[in-house]
């Protein structure tokens, strides 16, 4: 009997590391999602590193998460607000913010290796916190108002977050922002405690006056447009106004990033592929928090953080450090500054090492 009970365990552990095996032959031959996006802007070189952003919080103000998805571990998310229903509980009724999340947080399921999606988010280690602003199916038309958007960027704020992904639906001009706003007095006040706030530049450069609009206009924002797998910009990228009162490293946007065909989670466990500004969004903000858990002094509440200065460091160093693509291509001078391309493609490795001398 005893005999018996030793071949049965071996049996299991021979099974079971059979099934390990070929599940990890899978993480080989199965292609990484998004691979191309994380090389051109060197992601890859961060975790080769070992940084995914552990110890850092990220703030996501969007349509809300479906945080069930099998490729999210529900400690990644540590507090949500409902700001458009008061709803008690995770949910995503629009699709967006869990496609933005997923870009973020994804942990690599087997469930997803087994259809073919092989997923890794850029800061698998951070924490998020999820504020629902957008009310169901208004996305497309710039959703959610003045009122929900700031409660929104005030829970992260009370909760934590070092940076905040801002999103405010594909045409943010339809939303009433002006400079006395209580958005605008939020970000003010968010970026006044040392907290990132990334914005896209939007997604009408095809429509009305395809400008970049607030609040992705102001000088402590960044603002992120999106190129294509060609690293040409993409044409419904907002194009940025130039005034001559702004300043270097301000000019909008200050910087691209891939937003085209971007693969993610999606609502009800399923995958799919969405191009956009946002997507661009999120790979900045996961830069971001790649260099904030390199560098967590720079965290906003840390030593070194010293509120608005750290957000100006930032931008200087991203400037400095972004590859020149587009019409940029060929230009030595570091501030070279395009409408549509900005500063240039962000490059993470590049702006770890410049970090390194401050």
């Amino acid at each position: 009997m005893q005999n018996r009970r030793k071949v049965v365990l071996i049996v299991i552990l021979v099974i079971i590391s059979i099934i390990l095996a070929f599940l990890s032959l899978m993480t080989m031959f199965v292609p990484r999602s998004n691979s191309w996006a994380s090389s051109v802007i060197q992601i890859d070189k961060l975790h080769e590193l070992g940084f995914d952003g552990s110890g850092v919080t990220i703030g996501i103000v969007d349509t809300g998460v479906d945080s069930s998805h099998q490729e999210f571990d529900s400690s990644s998310f540590i507090a949500w607000s409902d700001s458009v229903s008061h709803g008690s509980t995770y949910y995503d009724d629009d699709d967006h913010g869990t496609h933005v999340a997923g870009i973020l947080a994804s942990k690599g399921s087997f469930q997803g290796l087994f259809s073919g999606i092989n997923m890794k988010g850029i800061t698998s280690g951070a924490t998020l916190i999820v504020a629902k602003s957008i009310p169901r199916n208004q996305y497309m038309f710039g959703g959610g108002n003045d009122s929900t958007i700031a409660d929104s960027i005030q829970f992260c704020i009370d909760n934590g977050a070092d940076i905040i992904l801002l999103s405010m639906g594909m045409s943010p001009d339809n939303v009433d922002f002006d400079e006395n706003s209580k958005t605008i007095e939020r970000i003010n006040q968010a970026v006044q405690n040392g907290i990132f706030v990334i914005t896209p530049a939007g997604n009408d450069g095809q429509d009305d006056d395809g400008d970049v609009c607030f609040p992705a206009l102001m000088d402590n924002v960044i603002a992120v447009g999106a190129l294509s797998k060609g690293n040409s910009i993409l044409s419904f990228s907002s194009k940025g106004h130039q005034y001559p009162s702004t300043q270097n490293p301000n000019k909008k946007p200050e910087l691209v990033a891939p937003g085209d065909e971007i693969m993610s989670t999606r609502i009800n466990g399923a995958y799919g592929e969405l191009s956009g500004t946002s997507q661009a969004t999120a790979y900045v903000v996961g830069i971001i928090a790649l260099l904030l858990d390199a560098y967590p002094e720079y965290q906003h509440d840390r030593a070194k953080n010293q509120n608005e200065t750290t957000i100006q460091l930032f931008k200087e160093i991203f400037a400095k450090t972004a590859r020149k693509v587009g019409s940029l291509k060929g230009n030595d001078d570091v501030y070279s500054h395009d409408d549509l391309y900005g500063y240039g493609l962000i490059q993470a490795f590049e702006a770890y090492k410049e970090l390194a001398k401050y």
